[in-house]
């Protein structure tokens, strides 16, 4: 504006010259024009407008720089109805004007727009004190005012939308909030599914309609679009946009809300129907297993009882016996359960001794503890109080307890405590076993639940029933059930009943079923294998795989390798499963069985057999677990191992295949397939064993780094040369492309490209014969190699594999750059013309090359010593200490340099006439290769040989000069004595004289004397 002030020619306008001006109107606008905050100064009658850089910009394009020295009616004439008022207010000789925020719709762009502005009116007196103009200083607050008042909707709307319930709910209340609000867009619809053909671009007033899409989180297309006719004095510009989006937002998230709220609800009454329909399907299952199981459990006993009958046969029965007995009681459970359930059952009440009952079911349950090796402690207050039961539902729920803490308790002991207050009485069982963690105590009583506590428990056994059958029990008899426990220190489960009174009537429903405490105990035993126990097993096994040889009738063997006894580790915790597959396998294997993972581990360290046949659950460490430890094992990962599970189904099946396991067989199953598949298996571990020991035979010969990969790209074996000279291994992986080694992208993404390729390449067979390239070195560094690589294509029995062999060529890339670099650097300093240059190059190319600080010091026979550092020149005694001490030192020889590491490294020239040295000073102590001394010793002689080239130049070229000068001498002190001859008519030796004695007088050199006397043609004393 201050250039638009100087080019005005201010006598066309109402102002007149500024040579006619006044102080005070000079002094006003100087004062505007130097402001950097708008300021329009109104002078005269006609207010006329002069303004600075700052109120140009309220103005904008339609009425700059027209609006420059013109009266402020003619500027703003849309809205003079409210400003002008105003002025005529102050110039009347009112108070100043103040006004905030205040709204004006003005034309400054070529339409009405809605802007808002802070502004005041200020009166200018002249010296008699009457009013001559006016000062406006204003600012815009359109912005401001824009964001609070949108702020302000955005809040009602998100308010007005917490409420809704339905979705119609949220299309209601957004459009009142949004129809409420018309300053931004003059009308609002919100339609429901993305923007159809009927969605007009523009209204009936031709204003423009935008859509925005209301996009629920979660999803990917739009559940509705919102539709905002746009105002005509207020632009659409992106802070409206994103206002708009906003709005948008907020209903998305109302929907979602409501969405969510109706799935959840959905979800809720699909999950009640589904628990009814399951309680339903296990009743009606468990009542049709009874019949079968019936039919089973009738024919054993009577075998049983009969006379004559032999051993084997007769375990067999009693091995058909325990597991009818065991699926009984777990159809009678499922069964309590459902009727529990369903309300079909109710107490008996009767009146108890409820001390002897808890006693006697100790009593009972204690053999069973003591014979794991718990202690049992049993503690019974007296209790003075009659007390109304329901026996059975009683001794159900005190036997679940105990053989719940039996089954999670290895080690350490459980107490059985019953206590009375006023209110009822109590019964807790504590334990020293493995725990509960806090966040699983919520769960432990929930219906089939089992939770992970861990491998160190007796048994993997169960249906999750008991808990939540002993809470549904407590609760019909009144009472309430709870839990404490510390994972890993034990857990105390107490249940609390009140003392109860007589029944008022007589039960319409039955009691629990009945469900002894033997059948308890004898399910606890099972979890715990006598020594006896599996010595007769053992035993029998053993007799009946003789008494079949003896006899000539055994099966015809399916072991792969005639002759050869294969040894077979079953890895099975339930003991007669055990018995069961070691009689029948032992016809082809020499069987060896264990009870859980961990001890599977510690055998197979000790004594490996030829194929593991292990169970999926058991206790302390499971079957899955099994395989990760075998596989994760050098000298046992090639063993094969078959797994045995009752979960039946592909993704079962899958997920032991893919932690490693070489089959999968699903219970119940025929011996027959059974020592098929081990023998199936067994001779593929053979073939596989005999190729990987060729492999194995090919990759020891080989003395270079290789990896080998499969067809996917992930590594599977790489040498310990690879890892030495690398620093990667197997223990890094899984190593799978992009690999670790490979260039970074982002560092070069030529480079990650053309691994790619070579990848590509590999993977469709074509042999890579000679590359180079540069790879990463584990623990930091980069190393150049020159690689070869093949791939063998997989057949139907062998997968297809890559392998890669490379040979580092750091070294040689490095000594072949540093030698290279070396010949430069000589070529340099042999055509460098003086000692400065012969310096600088050194110093350049030493700290390139040897990669240290290089100090040079020369001492040419004449002269002084010239110090050279990476600061510039200095004195010897401006050096560090070790850089002085590595300068002056005396040289090592070779055999020492190559030895410990060193701090530096000094390059002195021999046989030169100048005492030459340069200290390569290292960041850190380091290794000095051989390469290295040989280059820096060739440097050092092209060093000195530069050095006493260009000293010797200097020298002759000094010679040189004093001679030119010499001869340049005599001849200007011939002429003048010629001059001095034909002026004065004087010898020739006179004449020398008065030169002589006026450079003597006049303290001039005797040559200058001489030149002056040529050149003026005055006497010496005068020149």
């Amino acid at each position: 504006m201050a250039s638009l002030f100087e080019s005005t020619d201010w006598a066309t306008t109402p102002l007149g010259p500024l040579e006619s001006w006044p102080d005070t109107l000079r002094v006003m606008v100087d004062v505007s024009l130097s402001s950097r905050f708008p300021i329009l100064v109104c002078w005269g009658p006609d207010l006329v407008m002069v303004y600075n850089d700052g109120y140009r910009t309220l103005l904008g394009e339609s009425k700059h720089p027209g609006a420059w020295a013109r009266p402020v009616r003619d500027v703003w004439p849309e809205v003079w109805d409210v400003i002008g008022p105003m002025f005529a207010e102050v110039t009347g000789g009112g108070a100043a004007t103040w006004v905030e925020d205040e709204l004006l719709v003005v034309d400054r762009a070529g339409f009405l727009e809605e802007a808002y502005f802070t502004w005041s009116y200020g009166a200018i007196h002249d010296e008699s004190g009457a009013v001559v103009g006016i000062l406006n200083v204003a600012t815009e607050t359109t912005v401001k005012v824009l964001a609070e008042r949108r702020t302000e909707v955005s809040s009602s709307l998100a308010s007005a939308l917490a409420g809704a319930g339905t979705p119609e709910d949220v299309r209601v209340r957004a459009l009142d909030v949004l129809r409420a609000h018309r300053h931004d867009h003059v009308t609002t619809d919100l339609r429901w599914g993305p923007p159809g053909a009927d969605t007009p671009a523009v209204d009936d007033e031709g204003r423009r309609v935008h859509v925005v899409p209301v996009v629920e989180p979660g999803l990917a297309d739009p559940t509705a679009h919102l539709l905002l006719t746009e105002n005509p004095q207020r632009p659409w510009d992106a802070q409206l946009q994103t206002y708009a989006e906003l709005c948008a937002a907020h209903v998305a998230s109302a929907l979602r809300g409501i969405r969510s709220l109706q799935d959840e609800r959905h979800r809720a009454e699909a999950l009640a129907e589904l628990d009814a329909a399951k309680s339903d399907f296990f009743a009606n299952v468990s009542h049709e297993l009874r019949t079968p199981l019936t039919l089973i459990a009738g024919p054993v006993q009577d075998a049983l009882a009969a006379d004559g009958l032999e051993p084997e046969q007769r375990q067999r029965f009693e091995l058909i016996r325990r597991n009818t007995d065991r699926l009984t009681a777990l159809v009678d459970r499922i069964l309590d359960l459902t009727r529990v359930e369903a309300g079909a059952v109710e107490p008996h009440w009767v009146s108890a001794d409820v001390e002897e009952l808890t006693t006697g079911i100790a009593a009972n349950f204690r053999p069973a503890i003591e014979r794991t090796g718990l202690t049992f402690e049993v503690r019974c207050d007296e209790l003075d109080h009659e007390a109304f039961v329901d026996v059975d539902m009683f001794e159900r729920v005190v036997l679940n307890l105990l053989s719940n803490a039996l089954k999670f308790t290895p080690r350490g002991g459980i107490t059985l405590r019953l206590t009375g207050s006023d209110e009822g009485f109590a019964v807790a069982v504590s334990d020293t076993g493995i725990g509960i963690l806090e966040k699983d105590l919520d769960l432990v009583f929930d219906r089939f639940r089992q939770l992970d506590r861990g491998e160190d428990r007796r048994s993997r056994e169960g249906a999750g029933i008991g808990l939540s059958l002993v809470r549904q029990l407590v609760e019909l008899m009144g009472g309430r059930v709870w839990v404490e426990s510390v994972h890993g220190r034990g857990s105390t489960f107490t249940v609390s009943f009140p003392w109860g009174e007589p029944a008022s009537r007589a039960a319409l429903r039955p009691s629990i079923t009945v469900r002894s405490a033997e059948s308890f105990i004898d399910e606890a035993s099972s979890w715990v294998i006598r020594d006896d126990v599996a010595a007769g097993m053992d035993a029998s096994v053993a007799a009946g795989a003789t008494s079949r040889a003896a006899a000539g009738t055994s099966a015809p063997s399916s072991s792969p390798l005639e002759g050869a006894r294969p040894t077979l580790l079953v890895v099975e915790d339930n003991h007669d499963m055990r018995d069961y597959i070691a009689r029948h396998c032992v016809v082809d294997y020499d069987v060896v069985s264990v009870r859980d993972g961990v001890e599977a581990l510690e055998h197979l360290r000790l004594r490996r057999p030829a194929i593991v046949l292990a169970d999926v659950m058991m206790p302390r460490m499971d079957g899955l677990t099994l395989v990760r430890e075998i596989r994760a094992d050098p000298a046992l990962r090639d063993l094969p191992v078959v797994l045995l599970s009752a979960r039946a189904g592909v993704e079962a099946s899958t997920t032991g295949l893919l932690q490693g396991a070489d089959d999968y067989v699903v219970k119940p199953f025929q011996p027959e397939e059974l020592r098929a598949r081990l023998a199936a298996n067994l001779v593929r571990s053979r073939s596989r064993s005999r190729d990987a020991a060729w492999l194995r035979a090919i990759l020891g010969a080989i003395q270079e780094p290789f990896v080998v990969t499969d067809v996917d790209g992930l590594v599977v074996e790489v040498n310990d040369v690879f890892t030495r000279t690398f620093g990667w291994s197997l223990a890094d992986g899984p190593l799978v492309p992009p690999y670790p080694w490979w260039i970074p992208e982002s560092e070069s993404p030529d480079e990650r490209r053309q691994h790619e390729r070579r990848m590509e390449l590999l993977q469709a067979g074509r042999p890579v014969e000679d590359d180079r390239y540069r790879i990463l070195r584990r623990g930091g560094g980069e190393a150049w190699v020159h690689v070869r690589a093949a791939s063998v294509p997989g057949t139907a029995e062998y997968d297809g594999f890559t392998i890669v062999v490379l040979r580092d060529e750091t070294r040689e890339r490095e000594s072949r750059m540093r030698r290279e670099l070396a010949a430069r650097i000589a070529a340099d300093l042999a055509t460098a013309d003086d000692l400065d240059q012969v310096l600088a190059t050194a110093v350049t190319g030493f700290t390139v090359l040897f990669d240290g600080g290089v100090t040079l010091r020369v001492a040419p026979t004449k002269g002084k010593p010239v110090v050279l550092s990476p600061r510039g020149r200095v004195d010897v005694s401006e050096l560090e200490d070790g850089v002085r001490e590595g300068l002056m030192s005396s040289p090592y020889g070779h055999e020492v340099l190559l030895g410990d590491k060193r701090e530096g490294l000094l390059l002195l020239p021999s046989a030169h006439e100048s005492d030459c040295r340069a200290w390569v000073q290292f960041d850190e102590p380091r290794h000095v290769s051989s390469d290295e001394l040989i280059v820096g010793d060739l440097l050092a002689q092209s060093l000195g040989q530069a050095v006493d080239r260009v000293v010797a130049q200097q020298a002759r070229a000094e010679k040189e000069h004093q001679l030119e000068q010499a001869i340049e001498s005599h001849r200007l002190i011939g002429h003048a004595v010629g001059v001095l001859i034909e002026r004065h008519r004087i010898t020739a030796k006179q004449s020398f004289e008065m030169l002589r004695q006026a450079s003597l007088n006049r303290n001039i050199k005797l040559r200058e004397i001489a030149a002056r006397v040529v050149e003026s043609g005055q006497d010496p004393d005068r020149a």
